[in-house]
């Protein structure tokens, strides 16, 4: 094979050299952020929530908006007193921490799993759940995703039912 350095690249829309490809592709350091507890408990408690009682938390420096970190989320989620989400399936995975509160778990298996403070829970991508808080206080949750991963595919796909949709299309 012949190897010899040319000036100009054969089609440039198609090609970059590779020094160009990693001055593209730098971003500026990300800073640190801390969400503090008492400021994530009034942010809970002013906002009128959905079924999901989700409350994510931004990171301000972060390229793109709305990841927490590179490709990952971190959501906090609150179920009040007898309440529960819409039973729900997704592309993407979830790894959640019981932060207060118990309540129980209905996953794939059909059977209800019981939930309390401490427990760590993992959800991979497709796998049916729904968290339930029959208990008088509220079940409070940290959740990582890879939300923002499957968006910037376009692969954030959901379903709440039988019918599987796109999230950019509904």
């Amino acid at each position: 094979m012949n190897h010899h350095i040319t000036k100009k690249l054969p089609s440039p829309e198609k090609y970059t050299d590779f020094n160009s490809y990693l001055n593209e592709n730098t971003y500026p350091k990300e800073n640190s952020v801390i969400w503090e507890q008492p400021e994530i408990l009034e942010a809970l408690n002013s906002v009128d929530f959905s079924t999901r009682g989700a409350l994510f938390l931004s990171n301000p420096g972060s390229t793109p908006p709305g990841e927490t970190v590179s490709d990952i989320s971190l959501t906090v989620q609150v179920l009040r007193c007898h309440e529960h989400t819409t039973p729900h399936t997704h592309s993407f995975w979830h790894i959640y921490f019981v932060i207060s509160g118990a309540g129980e778990i209905l996953l794939e298996d059909e059977k209800k799993h019981y939930i309390q403070y401490g427990d760590v829970i993992y959800i991979p991508a497709w796998t049916s759940h729904q968290f339930i808080n029959n208990k008088s206080e509220d079940l409070l949750l940290y959740a990582i995703q890879n939300l923002p991963e499957m968006a910037q595919k376009g692969t954030l796909l959901r379903s709440d039912g039988s019918d599987i949709y796109s999230v950019f299309s509904k």
